[in-house]
């Protein structure tokens, strides 16, 4: 998870984590824009964490961001 934080923020990205609804959803801003999110669902937090955070890096590494 450490290193996925540090890649982040090493493209000038921040990461923020909130709770609404009784899911779980992850962010990542650039600047006050959101570039990218996703909820997740009641699976172990810290995997679900993890895969859906490096799923979106990835896909904002494709679009360029």
């Amino acid at each position: 998870m450490r290193d996925l934080l540090e890649k982040a923020l090493k493209k000038g990205l921040s990461v923020t984590f909130s709770n609404e609804n009784g899911f779980a959803v992850i962010r990542i801003l650039k600047g006050d824009d959101v570039v990218a999110s996703c909820s997740l669902g009641s699976a172990d937090f810290r995997s679900s964490v993890e895969d859906s955070l490096q799923a979106l890096l990835l896909d904002l590494e494709r679009k360029g961001v």
